[in-house]
């Protein structure tokens, strides 16, 4: 996540996500905040009044969420503390320290006080959101800072294991190197092999705009009733979210906008 993404079409769909499934658990975001750079334009789909028909298909989803997320858009300023000042989920709470930091132990530091967060607020569920997603093959390759841009299966393991937890939410953006599908059938095998007996996992796709994919990774003695009505959420005629199935390809198309990592 960065402060230049505050408020966009990912914002939305990820919280729209949570009030969906988790209307009344406490919930832990735990930012995994980046510096803001300025490469390029992403965070520019916004979701405020000026965007005609995305504000109208958001509104039309949720008018509490699009009309707070407009007042976030008036601010002089895009940072991630406007979720909490708007109260955009009552049952919220934000771990907010940059990922990235002095020392070659801050980032270990970074994790026991997102663990002291989530343990302080009796956090059920926890929606981790790293800046490209889960660690790739090549992370050790990477320099200390572009490794802030991701969540390591070790850090997920901490979250996992703790008694409080019976839900984690991953967010995982798409790269271009091959298709939407084979990602996302790619982390399921991964993460059904990390946690057998363990957890459940289920793939979530957010469709409209700019795709990108959450991975869901439930204890496996509590099940989640409000996933069967998930995909009755509608960007105008089409579902705003896809749950990825065994029995059949999540898209009726087989060309796919990718995304590069950012």
């Amino acid at each position: 996540m960065q402060n230049r993404y505050t408020g966009d079409i990912g914002d939305f769909g990820k919280f729209l996500l949570l009030k969906h499934l988790f209307p009344n658990d406490p919930i832990a975001t735990i930012w995994y905040l980046f510096p803001d750079e300025n490469h390029n334009t992403d965070g520019s789909h916004t979701v405020e009044e000026g965007n005609t028909t995305l504000y109208r298909h958001c509104h039309t989803l949720d008018p509490y969420l699009c009309e707070r997320f407009n007042s976030i858009h008036k601010q002089p300023f895009r940072k991630i503390e406007l979720f909490e000042t708007y109260q955009v989920l009552p049952n919220g709470r934000y771990f907010k320290e940059l990922i990235v930091g002095e020392g070659a132990d801050y980032r270990k530091s970074w994790l026991e006080r997102s663990i002291a967060f989530i343990q302080n607020n009796y956090s059920s569920v926890v929606c981790l959101d790293p800046d490209n997603g889960i660690e790739p093959s090549c992370m050790t390759k990477l320099s200390l800072i572009k490794q802030g841009k991701y969540a390591t299966y070790t850090e997920i393991e901490h979250f996992f294991a703790l008694t409080c937890v019976k839900h984690l939410v991953i967010y995982q953006h798409f790269h271009r190197r091959c298709s939407h599908e084979v990602q996302m059938q790619e982390a399921k095998a991964k993460f059904e092999s990390l946690y057998e007996g363990r957890g459940v996992v289920t793939i979530i796709r957010h469709n409209p705009v700019q795709a990108r994919f959450y991975i869901l990774l439930s204890k496996k003695e509590y099940t989640l009733e409000r996933l069967l009505s998930l995909e009755e959420l509608k960007y105008g005629t089409k579902a705003f979210f896809s749950v990825l199935r065994r029995d059949r390809r999540i898209f009726s198309h087989e060309v796919e906008k990718g995304c590069c990592e950012r």
